[in-house]
């Protein structure tokens, strides 16, 4: 079959509705980004019984998938309307908590989160939001469901957290598969890569915001 034959654009351009589920899932998988965190969700449960992180792990795919949903639903509306913030706002804030939840697992013998009370609270904060759903999936999110519709970004979202369910629940068994220390090395280095993130995300912001008020920042080099 000769190559001028095969359809142009990729696969959200040629495969209809499925194609547009896959390629827009694909973006968000990346940008959650569930393989690279698997150190650092072991980390924030390596305390916890294994039942009981796993039920963290199970409320926490939830917690991110019902963010997601809601921002697809209503997002771009909240901000504007109901919060009055916009989505540099929400990048500067995201920045800024995510940077501190990096330094505390940076630090020698130092816990990302500590909360005796209720330890299932980890799930939402800090695993659910900042780490797995952020202020980038939360913009991508937004984009997303102005280009492909409401429904089918319900769909890519469901499609999206069934696959980072199964890693997350599988942090562990994969953190032991690289030994503890190598798992704890890779999971302070992320959490490095995690506060370079987070100073991005603050930049961003800034940019954004300043860019407001000089048109010509968004020029510069």
């Amino acid at each position: 079959m000769s190559l001028a034959m095969l359809p142009r654009g990729g696969i959200e351009a040629w495969a209809g509705p499925i194609g547009l589920v896959i390629h827009h899932s694909l973006l968000l998988f990346a940008v959650v980004n569930p393989i690279g965190n698997i150190p650092v969700y072991a980390d924030l449960t390596r305390d916890l019984h294994p039942r009981e992180r796993r039920r963290v792990m199970n409320l926490a795919v939830l917690t991110a998938l019902g963010v997601v949903v809601v921002f697809t639903l209503i997002g771009d509306w909240s901000l504007s309307y109901l919060f009055n913030v916009t989505v540099n706002d929400l990048q500067i804030a995201g920045g800024i908590l995510l940077f501190i939840i990096a330094v505390r697992g940076i630090m020698p013998h130092g816990d990302a989160y500590q909360n005796p009370k209720d330890r299932m609270m980890v799930a939402v904060f800090p695993i659910a939001f900042p780490i797995m759903v952020g202020p980038g999936a939360l913009t991508v999110t937004i984009i997303t469901t102005q280009g492909i519709g409401q429904g089918l970004m319900v769909i890519t979202a469901v499609v999206t957290f069934f696959f980072v369910f199964l890693i997350a629940r599988n942090a562990h068994a994969l953190t032991r598969l690289m030994g503890p220390y190598v798992g704890t090395m890779i999971a302070r280095l992320l959490y490095i890569f995690l506060a370079a993130k987070a100073v991005a995300m603050v930049l961003h912001g800034l940019s954004g915001f300043l860019g407001q008020f000089f048109p010509r920042l968004h020029t510069l080099p």
